[in-house]
């Protein structure tokens, strides 16, 4: 058996599911992938390992490596591969690779003609999907309407929240109730392939505070006191404050604040101006982050910033661009966090740049429009605190601005 190389055999299951960057893979990906190597190997990687391998989860290590069995799993699933052409280690002899073709396009046929043979000729498949009402202020019920009843296959619905749900053909409409602030993107679709998509956008009229526990770390959790983060002069959920709400503090988390409201400016020409900080004294772990992210109608700004020596796990998103501290230089992200950072980014004419104190440290260009602004996200590795915001547009107007006090004025609904 080939020594274990974690990174090619990575590549090679990226290169042989067609699935776009691991980064975008939702759970159903990582469902399918499970269910792949278990039935290659007879052995099963959980779709929580799988996403901690792929990047898709947080881990306390640069140079992560998953457990013996796993690691054993991953080589024999890489060599079920190796007869395929897109597996790198293995490149096919002429002969070996004519007949190869000829098998694939032996098999292709016979599926082609029981395509054929299994529909009328000339009939379309016919299916819809819509929701009644897809933007509201949470909490509140979306109703979704569907029709799926001439599609074979077993349809799903992720909800937007990764948790599949079976859509009978015998109905035509299933109920979702969403209990926190967000966009969710939902899909709708088969084992083989995404039918269909439309976004769920749940309004907030105030900030909503929360964390991520290690256990489950793609669950939110809400605290159960909205006002237990908001201190005289700064946003700050300290740990004595999350023992209070049944955080364990012995085990990794990630907390955060989120407002999601109507601002109806452009994502595109906007200035957000902020303080903030993270550091052990605050209740942090080791190589403490702060990640901004706004969420527009087409696109989103993600930055993260870690502190010194750990831009490994920096890492931005601009749109169609995404960097990776594990690939790409993020040097520029990786700052001291120990005292209070001003932050300024700007967004116009498809240039993203970003200033630390007053000096410009990031620009990246993009071409995707990112839509109008749905959302300002402040995600914190352990504890942080947030000491202002302001967004403003290019031309200098400010259209939302906070200190953070409990006593200050919130973000209104719209008449």
């Amino acid at each position: 058996m080939k020594p274990f190389d974690l990174e090619q055999i990575k590549r090679a299951i990226a290169e042989k599911y067609h699935w776009g960057p691991s980064a975008e893979w939702t759970n159903f990906h990582f469902k399918e992938l499970s269910k792949a190597i278990e039935e290659h190997t007879g052995d099963r990687i959980s779709e929580e390992t799988l996403k901690r391998i792929f990047g898709k989860r947080k881990v306390n290590s640069e140079n992560y490596q998953p457990q013996a069995f796993s690691q054993m799993a991953l080589l024999k699933f890489a060599e079920s591969m190796e007869s395929a052409p897109a597996y790198p280690g293995k490149k096919a002899s002429g002969k070996k690779f004519y007949r190869l073709i000829g098998v694939i396009l032996a098999v292709g046929a016979v599926i082609l003609v029981m395509m054929i043979l299994a529909r009328p000729l000339g009939k379309k498949v016919n299916y819809r999907f819509s929701c009644e009402n897809p933007v509201d202020y949470y909490p509140f019920t979306v109703s979704f309407n569907y029709d799926v009843s001439e599609i074979v296959d077993s349809v799903f619905t992720d909800f937007g929240r990764a948790q599949e749900t079976y859509l009978p053909p015998e109905r035509k409409m299933i109920n979702y109730f969403y209990s926190n602030t967000g966009v969710y993107p939902v899909r709708f679709y088969t084992r083989s392939r995404v039918l269909d998509s439309l976004k769920v956008t749940a309004l907030s009229s105030d900030w909503q505070g929360g964390y991520f526990p290690n256990s489950s770390p793609g669950l939110f959790q809400p605290f159960i006191n909205q006002n237990i983060y908001k201190q005289p002069d700064c946003f700050y959920a300290s740990p004595e404050i999350l023992k209070s709400e049944g955080v364990d503090l012995n085990q990794k988390y990630w907390i955060t604040y989120r407002l999601f409201s109507p601002f109806n400016k452009s994502l595109d020409s906007l200035t957000l101006e902020t303080k903030v900080l993270n550091n052990a004294s605050t209740g942090s772990m080791v190589c403490y982050d702060i990640e901004i992210t706004l969420v527009g109608e087409t696109g989103t700004v993600d930055f993260k910033f870690t502190q010194l020596k750990c831009s490994r796990h920096a890492n931005l998103r601009v749109s169609e661009k995404y960097l990776d501290g594990k690939f790409d230089d993020l040097s520029a992200l990786s700052v001291d966090l120990s005292d209070w950072l001003p932050i300024k980014m700007n967004t116009s004419g498809g240039q993203f740049t970003i200033e630390l104190d007053g000096k410009p440290v990031f620009s990246e260009e993009y071409k995707q429009p990112l839509g109008n602004l749905l959302g300002v996200v402040f995600s914190f590795f352990g504890s942080g605190k947030i000491d202002y915001l302001e967004l403003k547009e290019t031309s200098g107007d400010s259209f939302y601005s906070s200190s953070f006090s409990p006593d200050e004025s919130t973000v209104g609904k719209p008449e």
